[in-house]
């Protein structure tokens, strides 16, 4: 009987060291008791995120009443919810940061008591816009982002702070890791999900936090980690075959980091994994074209910047973005780690990681990352990433050693997403072609934006804070999301209409020294009864004459009528809309001053007649990123068939 307790106890034993093995197989980081946290990380920004942690020592963790979560289905609501359920994990982010930087236990109390709430009182980790009742239930477990989110928050205090979470608590970190695999892995492993036949952020966003979870809650050798693997795998290969060759994110940049850089956040991850590359189940080992396409895909965040944190903000974007430098700095690194062959193709993806790590070390100067990280910390997600921070640092050598350094596109076009963005140093004009099915899409086939001196001119209003209504049937009522608000014509009253048959057609581009032009036919993307056959739209950066051009060619059918319904105006008019920031102003008939009167608007006032409106806003986000300070602009033509030119030149 003893010897049979003894060789029990022996057994238990031994699988607790091989599972301990086991699990320091994945070590991306140092763990929290590692030296590297207190003789690596200079003493301001260690004390930054101790401070932090300080502010949230010692309070209470509240449940969120279901009545807030129910508001979404009783009036439509996001924002209660949210700011409650993100203000949480922010809470326990910062716990864990502190915890990291001071190892001292001063905060594992508060870390425990965290890792309570989320196990015992919220029953769903993810948003009310993603679940089918009013109510969170505990047996219904929805994977969402934000169920995924939250599990990668927690397995990354494991990771970090699995034995002092135990010493303060026997089983705790047993229990969390449990309830991830019971909330998150599990569904994820056992159910064929949609956004897994998708190219869009959710397949890498859920995907990258969930091989995260996985890498930490399951044992190495195990079935469940080479199932979710390969599921990983799966992902992301369709992922990328999908994306567009031009690296184009055509949510917008607002979703670029949760987009092409969460497919990054995998390789890297994957990588860090050092798993065998012979095992295919588990090795993801890139082509040189897939390469090349995760360049692009990084690309696109540089090539969409205008100046400062100001980018090219259209589909769902605001026109103000702090990229996630924790994320931005390691995609560089990579692309420059991952592409040194002398050959020009790898020298201009040297080239796209090198802008990339310098964008993010100008980013780090201009908040003063270095003794203040918590700024950039605390706006690196809906709720602090504690992954990507620890990815950061821990290359946080390499960052202070790059020089920072804004980016500056003359000329790009991207030709799958149809996206032209082309400036010289004053001027700024992108201009987009695509279809009116593009993920988060706004019916604005042909717009455009224009920039003097890296202030806005004209506009797109881009995102506005999300209700019920946005991803609804009634999305297209939304003034945001309309083709009346974006700089597109209102043809014979139609506006364009949403659908992939809704489209640009004959797109070009061309550039010069001299100049960049973009041509787009945009009649395909209004309905039939809008009574046009060909409009063809020509957007100009002349750099020799320093002025931006527009020229609408304008064929109407024959036949073309006025209709009865709400949507018509005027009968065979069109009104060409040009939003703009800022209070018009009348020069003299054809000239208006425009963006403060540093620029000059002129047109034909024999054939156009201009009009202006000062553009009523609800609160929310667009209202506060304009000031509401947004004008639209009516260029009226009775012309049936013929040409309209107008021109942006300096004051």
């Amino acid at each position: 009987m003893i010897l049979h307790r003894i060789a029990i106890t022996i057994i238990v034993l031994v699988a607790s060291i091989i599972e301990a093995t086991a699990q320091s197989a994945f070590s991306p980081f140092p763990k929290a008791a590692d030296s590297y946290w207190r003789q690596q990380v200079p003493e301001a920004m260690r004390q930054d995120y101790i401070r932090l942690g300080m502010e949230h020592h010692g309070k209470a963790w509240q449940p969120i009443p279901n009545e807030v979560f129910a508001q979404f289905r009783t009036n439509g609501n996001r924002t209660n919810y949210e700011d409650s359920c993100f203000a949480r994990r922010c809470q326990f982010a910062c716990l864990v940061m502190a915890e990291v930087m001071e190892h001292r236990g001063r905060f594992m109390t508060d870390i425990c008591s965290g890792l309570h709430y989320f196990i015992d009182k919220e029953p769903w980790w993810g948003l009310p816009a993603h679940y089918p009742k009013a109510a969170p239930d505990s047996t219904i477990q929805e994977v969402d982002l934000f169920n995924a989110e939250t599990s990668s928050m927690l397995a990354w205090t494991i990771y970090m702070l699995g034995d002092e979470i135990d010493q303060t608590e026997k089983g705790l970190t047993e229990r969390t890791c449990n309830e991830i695999k019971r909330r998150f892995l599990t569904p994820t492993l056992t159910r064929r999900h949609g956004w897994m036949q998708s190219v869009n952020n959710w397949n890498t966003w859920i995907m990258s936090n969930f091989l995260e979870s996985s890498m930490i809650c399951y044992a190495p050798e195990s079935d469940e980690l080479t199932k979710a693997m390969k599921s990983n795998q799966s992902c992301m290969q369709l992922f990328i075959k999908g994306y567009p060759n031009d690296g184009g994110c055509e949510e917008g940049v607002g979703y670029w980091d949760r987009a092409g850089a969460s497919f990054f956040e995998s390789l890297w991850m994957r990588d860090a994994a050092k798993t065998d590359s012979t095992d295919t189940d588990r090795y993801y080992r890139l082509t040189t074209t897939e390469v090349n396409k995760v360049a692009a895909m990084g690309r696109f965040i540089t090539t969409m910047h205008i100046s400062d944190l100001s980018f090219v903000n259209f589909s769902d974007a605001k026109v103000e973005n702090i990229p996630n430098i924790n994320i931005l700095f390691p995609y560089g690194e990579w692309i420059v780690r991952s592409t040194q062959q002398p050959n020009d193709a790898t020298t201009t993806q040297q080239q796209t990681g090198m802008q990339m790590m310098q964008f993010a070390a100008y980013i780090a100067k201009k908040y003063d990352y270095f003794s203040k990280p918590s700024t950039l910390f605390l706006q690196s997600g809906n709720w602090p990433t504690i992954g990507r921070e620890l990815m950061l640092l821990s290359m946080l050598h390499k960052l202070k050693s790059t020089k920072p350094v804004q980016p500056r596109t003359t000329d790009a076009w991207l030709a799958n997403s149809q996206i032209m963005v082309a400036g010289n140093g004053k001027w700024l004009i992108a201009a987009k072609g695509g279809n009116n099915a593009e993920s988060h899409n706004h019916n604005d086939v042909g717009s455009f934006i224009i920039t003097y001196n890296g202030k806005p001119a004209l506009i797109d209003l881009g995102r506005d804070t999300y209700t019920s209504q946005t991803f609804s049937s009634r999305r297209y009522e939304m003034i945001n999301n309309r083709s009346m608000y974006h700089n597109v014509p209102v043809i014979n009253g139609y506006e364009q209409k949403d659908g992939s048959e809704y489209k640009g057609i004959d797109v070009d581009h061309t550039y010069t020294d001299s100049a960049s032009v973009m041509i787009v036919d945009i009649a395909k993307a209004y309905p039939k009864e809008a009574g046009v056959k060909s409009w063809v739209r020509r957007l100009t950066l002349n750099r020799k004459l320093n002025k931006i051009s527009i020229v609408e060619y304008i064929v109407m059918d024959d036949d073309s009528k006025s209709s009865a319904d709400s949507n018509t105006t005027t009968a065979k008019s069109s009104e060409i809309t040009l939003m703009c920031y800022g209070a018009p102003r009348q020069l003299k008939k054809g000239r208006i001053a425009l963006a403060n009167g540093t620029i000059t608007l002129t047109y034909n006032p024999e054939t156009v007649e201009a009009s202006w409106s000062k553009l009523k806003m609800h609160e929310g986000i667009m209202k506060t990123q304009w000031n509401d300070n947004v004008y639209r602009i009516i260029l009226k033509t009775r012309l049936k068939s013929g040409v309209v030119e107008y021109q942006f030149t300096e004051k």
